[in-house]
């Protein structure tokens, strides 16, 4: 593999390379290049030479999930650059470096010209042009073979975060036609999976709006980095520390860019943070900081537990109710002894055991307190790696006035993320963080999601035979037995649409032993991926801006997205790549007839009718807001969106994101527990072999594997590097920019080590986004583990461990 090593950063350039630099430092920093006499101004600002330029709306919808609005400008019927487009919210008013880079994205070297076919080996790279026809009828074919044959769960697909709009999760829809099966990539599924069942799902997953933020005293950042993983809402965040005088607080185990604007950075061990949690828990009880009126009217803590299963005792229980009905609730107990339901009884009580009606029972929250016994500042420091005073002035803050605390989805890559979500949000229960101004986002901002905007529920239209759903990291395990749960597995084919598989799930070493059955693979996508490269047919899909389509993501618009460019080449939309495949298929019952069609159902709702909320009128406006800032706070009246309408630290049930035949151990899950990740960690017998811990961060640069390739970016990281510590470099006699090679039994990877004082030692991470042929040698995702546990088979990211050497290259 060749690189070219002399960046604008770096090396001595001339006038043409000083301009072509230029544009990319303004792209880097997010800034308009007009400053640079270029022509890169921003949209809302008169642009340079733009005689004959018209100027359309068009959506960055990829896997970030900012869904930003942008103005396209076209001259002469080509796409010639992006720039910010004015909402009326200025806060909304954005554009990242990725979005404007999207004019190269549309001409880039590697789109997909035309429908191709394997003409070699998988992943050998060979093809044979073919038609469109062609290409069509060798899938439906084979479709109509294989269901003749297998039956039609024999045909899968697999779509990702590559597109989120509803024309292209139009294949969805096509799969539950044809009676097929659904692979879910279960990326990110412990984050959404924790949250429901624990804070309810009203108004964002535990906390409110963006703006509440600066009402804060204190903001936590824990497990995440929002200035290269969120940054289009990173600055709430800074304005609460700098215009209203939050202090911020990191916890991360790698110094971040986030880490170094806070007042306090804890760098944790990873895979500690539950531990952690939980002994900030233990301090505030301990030292009589729990906010026990707050347990006892906002929580579960009154209710009644039964020794015997752990389930809650009901009304049925005392032969007040007939169990299974909405009368049958939870009981708990006055000071006196009278019993009753939550919310009947002013003052319950919440600690105790007791014996009603001849069965023995014991206050939630004293069970809550049993497992919070165990974490003393001490032991959790131990396993943290934090100071007991940390630990101390870490829970003494959180108490101290309201606090939004922050979590991010490095906390849901790891084996035990269901259990830390649990611990720190039990913990934000004990400090009274919730129902309070100042509370936001106990996870993510998803209070921003716009109303009237509902294009899920078209997957499944009505009267069609219905899909059922595997999760990939489950499926992977599955393997072996050939079941999932009590289906069999039996895929022999598999289309994959928005998603590039190799780039971003784990287990990809795996992904190719299951693939050897698969008989047709096909992948439609705008560039050549590695998972198109792997394929027996490729699609070319075209770009975002050649199509038209809308987005409602974390914004409060709906967002129109106009056909700014005829598509290049043979490329078609995903909506009508699938549109011609319901038609061979002979399902057309089940499609729309075109996209106003599509769309139109989308609006089709009561939310959505009371706002006049339509297609027509987004066309014409361009972009509409759905709600004005919302001062409510989530719990505010006291109630929440669970089966209790309390805070659930304790669950009588255990949900299951997917039932691929597990068994669960129901009286650990019920409550927040800390335990080891399965395998990256320093007491598993594999660390001997295998000492550092392999995670991934986010990167400025990409969004997943899109934009990995684009030249301006390039132009600051030109190949893969992975940042370690200089001493663990050192002691294996790596200098800083050598190329190393990591392994394990997986995989192997070659790339440079960059030294980073910034990384704890033990551990390396690397810039995710990466695809396969940037490396000189291997893939980092082959070196992934796919352990899956028995709550939510999610794709565990940082559960890798390796060791790795100075390359002989």
């Amino acid at each position: 593999m060749e690189h070219t090593h002399g960046t604008v950063l770096n090396t001595a350039i001339g006038r043409r390379s000083f301009l072509k630099g230029s544009a990319a430092v303004a792209v880097a920093a997010g800034i308009g290049a007009s400053a640079l006499g270029g022509e890169f101004a921003f949209a809302d600002e008169t642009p340079l030479n733009s005689t004959g330029e018209t100027v359309k709306p068009g959506t960055c919808r990829g896997g970030c999930g900012a869904g930003c609005q942008m103005n396209v400008h076209v001259r002469d019927g080509k796409i010639v650059k992006t720039s910010r487009k004015q909402q009326t919210d200025p806060d909304v008013t954005r554009i990242c470096n990725k979005g404007l880079t999207h004019a190269l994205r549309v001409y880039a070297e590697d789109r997909l010209k035309h429908p191709m076919k394997r003409a070699g080996e998988r992943g050998e790279g060979k093809w044979e042009q073919i038609s469109w026809d062609e290409a069509i009828t060798t899938i439906s074919d084979k479709w109509t073979e294989v269901d003749e044959k297998y039956g039609p769960r024999s045909n899968a697909f697999l779509c990702g975060s590559g597109n989120i709009t509803p024309d292209s999760q139009h294949g969805k829809r096509l799969c539950a036609a044809m009676g097929g099966t659904m692979l879910d990539a279960a990326q990110d599924r412990v984050f959404y999976a924790a949250f429901p069942p624990i804070v309810g799902a009203a108004k964002g997953p535990g906390g409110s709006g963006r703006g509440d933020i600066k009402n804060a005293k204190h903001v936590f950042i824990w497990g995440y980095n929002p200035s290269e993983a969120d940054s289009q809402t990173y600055h709430y965040s800074l304005r609460a520390k700098v215009e209203h005088g939050a202090k911020m607080i990191v916890i991360d185990p790698t110094f971040t860019i986030a880490a170094s604007k806070a007042d306090l950075f804890v760098p944790i061990h990873p895979g500690t943070d539950g531990a952690l949690a939980l002994a900030m828990a233990n301090v505030l009880v301990n030292e009589g900081l729990a906010k026990e009126d707050f347990m006892r009217s906002d929580t579960v803590a009154p209710c009644l537990v039964k020794d015997t299963n752990g389930k809650y005792l009901r009304l049925s229980d005392i032969g007040k109710a007939t169990a299974g009905t909405p009368e049958d609730k939870c009981v708990v107990q006055a000071e006196d002894g009278t019993l009753g339901v939550l919310g009947e009884i002013p003052n319950p009580v919440i600690h105790g055991t007791f014996t009603v009606e001849g069965q023995a029972v014991t206050t939630a929250y004293d069970l809550l307190l049993e497992r919070v016994a165990e974490w003393t500042p001490e032991r959790a420091s131990e396993i943290c790696d934090v100071p007991v005073d940390t630990i101390k002035e870490l829970a003494y803050m959180a108490q101290d006035g309201h606090n939004s605390i922050n979590m991010g989805l490095g906390l849901d890559h790891l084996t035990n993320g269901m259990a830390t979500f649990s611990s720190v949000l039990a913990m934000c229960m004990i400090a009274g963080q919730f129902g309070h101004p100042g509370n936001s986002a106990k996870g993510t901002w998803r209070g921003e999601i716009a109303i009237g905007w509902m294009p899920y529920g078209l997957a499944n239209p009505k009267g069609a035979p219905g899909s059922q759903t595997f999760y990939s990291p489950a499926l992977l395990n599955c393997m072996e037995s050939g079941k999932y749960g009590e289906k069999d597995i039996n895929i022999k084919t598999l289309y994959i649409w928005d998603h590039n598989l190799f780039g971003t799930q784990v287990g990809g070493v795996k992904w190719r032993k299951f693939l050897e059955n698969v008989e047709l693979l096909v992948v439609a996508d705008v560039v050549m991926t590695s998972t198109a490269n792997y394929a027996d047919i490729v699609l070319p899909v075209c770009h975002y801006f050649e199509c038209e389509s809308a987005s409602g993501d974390d914004t409060r618009y709906v967002f129109y997205n106009a056909k700014s460019a005829e598509p290049l080449y043979e490329s078609k939309s995903d909506f009508e790549i699938f549109k011609t495949l319901f038609e061979k298929m002979d399902v057309l019952e089940y499609d729309f007839e075109d996209i106003d069609a599509l769309m139109g159902t989308v609006f089709n709702n009561p939310v959505a009718q009371r706002i006049n909320l339509t297609w027509d009128r987004l066309k014409k406006e361009g972009s509409i807001l759905t709600f004005e800032p919302d001062e409510r706070i989530t719990g505010c009246e006291g109630t929440y969106g669970t089966p209790t309408g309390r805070l659930q630290f304790y669950q009588e049930s255990i949900p299951l994101d997917t039932d691929y035949g597990q068994k669960i151990d129901f009286m650990k899950e019920r409550l927040p527990y800390w335990e080891p990740p399965m395998e990256a960690w320093k007491e598993n017998p594999l660390a001997e072999k295998y000492p550092l811990v392999f995670t991934s961060e986010r990167s400025k640069y990409k969004v997943h594997t899109q934009y990995t390739r684009v030249p301006w970016l390039l132009e600051f990281e030109d190949e893969p590097y992975v940042a370690v510590n200089p001493a663990d470099c050192q002691a294996r006699g790596i200098a800083d920019g050598d190329y190393i090679r990591m392994f394990n039994d997986r995989g192997t990877c070659t790339l440079r080590a960059r030294y980073n004082n910034g990384i704890r030692p033990g551990m390396v991470v690397i810039d995710h986004g990466w695809d396969l042929n940037q490396f000189v040698e291997g893939f980092y995702c082959d070196l992934l583990g796919y352990n899956v546990t028995a709550v939510v088979a999610n794709s565990y990211y940082f559960d890798t461990l390796i060791q790795m050497e100075k390359a002989n290259i």
